[in-house]
């Protein structure tokens, strides 16, 4: 299967739906992954409002 990345949250997944924010407009145009274990304490999740653990797209097209 393809990874796909979230236009709205840039949560990579492998599914059709956004598990995270439940969007349907997701590509497979994406760079840069960034890989968030504990994203209470990380300065990049906190630059990304990320909340949760998960592997997100730096960018997505």
């Amino acid at each position: 299967m393809v990874d796909k990345a979230c236009r709205n949250c840039h949560l990579i997944t492998e599914g059709n739906v956004c598990p995270r924010c439940k969007s349907t407009d997701l590509s497979d145009d994406f760079s840069g992954i960034v890989i968030i274990l504990d994203p209470e304490n990380s300065q990049i999740a906190k630059m990304m409002n990320v909340d949760r653990r998960g592997r997100y797209a730096l960018r997505v097209r």
